[in-house]
């Protein structure tokens, strides 16, 4: 009987030191990498990185800011929409278009200031896993709105006034990368999408325009630096991981998860800051670091899934806006060229510096976007989501399936 008891008190003394050690150990390495932590969020200081949202989105002069009349917009858009079921709103008809009038009037006022500030600061840091950007609804129902005030000016043979109602489609788009968050960027690249179809679908490809016409549209399509927002976007949603983490006790998990949420951003953002094409094997790299399963679960790992976003998702859709912003650029020159000389090029080389300061880069592999005329008109295309030149094959799902297309019928 004393022999148990002595062994059970050994057992004993044992596993308290085992504890112990765990603890000191768990002390050890939570201050070690709060040290890392600290280093590296001052090495972003010290660079002039943002690490909080008042650094990210500062407040604007109220000379500059055009929040007030976006506002007021948002209302007259719902006071519009009340007056019509909402299948007959839909449908866009002249009668919808004369009661969105008003509110039209007041966004293309709102759009010659520089800046919006439509995010609440105050809520994003009560709880930033909770930040929203809830205008996204308001400025998808402005770009339908105004894709059918083109088509009806083009209806009328105001082939200027259509092309005018796309650009500010556009210029929508530019001026909501003033809210940096990754959200917002996915609401541009909707917008942006909604723009270039009614400019160049639905209504330049069939339709003849002025020079002065061709130089806004293009000047309007490259002046969107998509990776510029892009960059922007990753950084906000870094300062926001961070301030997110703080509002957790400072123990181990947090500290690892925090250390591992900021070597995430800072590879992703690194890659974003070479431009596209983008490194899709270092995409893919992170991707599979991020989802590896560990042997043994870590809490920590929640953290890391819930505070950064997938990397082959994000890359893949900045890659998407790429291919179809230097498409519609180089259509658009071509356009342009032809206003110029009467006939369209041999090949696209033709084009640089007057009309494009280079030939654009298939961000899908690199290579120069595809151009071929045709008997009246001609083709150019980016090879698509399934990177294969498909010979300029135009189909619905280009994203995956097949080439980005745009085909000028004149």
């Amino acid at each position: 009987m004393r022999r148990w008891l002595k062994v059970i008190f050994i057992l004993g003394v044992f596993v308290i030191l085992c504890l112990f050690s765990l603890a000191a150990l768990t002390v050890w390495d939570t201050a070690r990498n709060s040290s890392k932590v600290r280093e590296e969020i001052a090495r972003l200081k010290r660079e002039g990185e943002p690490t909080s949202w008042q650094e990210i989105a500062p407040p604007v002069p109220k000379q500059l800011d055009g929040t007030p009349l976006y506002r007021k917009a948002f209302a007259q858009l719902e006071e519009a929409q009340r007056k019509f079921d909402p299948k007959v709103w839909q449908t866009y008809n002249p009668k919808v278009l004369q009661a969105a009038r008003p509110a039209l009037q007041t966004l293309r006022k709102a759009l010659e200031f520089q800046h919006m500030r439509l995010v609440d600061p105050k809520q994003i840091e009560a709880n930033p896993l909770n930040t929203k950007f809830p205008q996204f609804d308001h400025f998808r129902e402005f770009a339908k709105l105004l894709q059918a005030e083109a088509a009806q000016r083009k209806r009328r043979g105001d082939i200027k006034g259509a092309v005018e109602s796309c650009l500010t489609i556009l210029k929508l788009c530019r001026r909501i990368g003033d809210e940096p968050l990754l959200l917002a960027f996915r609401v541009q690249r909707t917008i942006f999408f909604m723009g270039v179809r009614g400019l160049w679908e639905e209504v330049l490809a069939d339709a003849d325009a002025s020079r002065g016409t061709y130089l806004a549209a293009l000047s309007e399509v490259r002046a969107w630096n998509i990776d510029r927002d892009f960059i922007r976007a990753l950084k906000a949603e870094r300062a926001i991981s961070i301030l997110t983490l703080k509002s957790f006790p400072r123990a181990w998990i947090t500290v690892v998860a925090e250390l591992s949420v900021l070597k995430v951003y800072r590879q992703i953002i690194a890659i974003a800051q070479e431009g596209a094409p983008y490194d899709r094997k270092e995409v893919e790299q992170i991707e599979t670091e991020i989802e590896r399963k560990p042997l043994i679960p870590s809490p920590s790992r929640v953290f890391i899934l819930m505070l950064t976003p997938s990397p082959t998702g994000i890359f893949e859709a900045a890659t998407q806006t790429h291919a179809l912003q230097r498409v519609t650029m180089t259509a658009l020159a071509l356009r342009l060229y032809r206003k110029e000389n009467g006939r369209y090029p041999e090949n696209l080389q033709q084009l640089v510096p007057k009309y494009l300061p280079s030939v654009p880069v298939d961000p899908y592999d690199g290579k120069p976007i595809r151009y071929r005329r045709l008997q009246k008109g001609f083709k150019v295309w980016s090879v698509g989501g399934n990177r294969k030149d498909d010979g300029g094959v135009k189909v619905r799902d280009w994203l995956r399936k097949g080439d980005l297309v745009l085909e000028s019928k004149i």
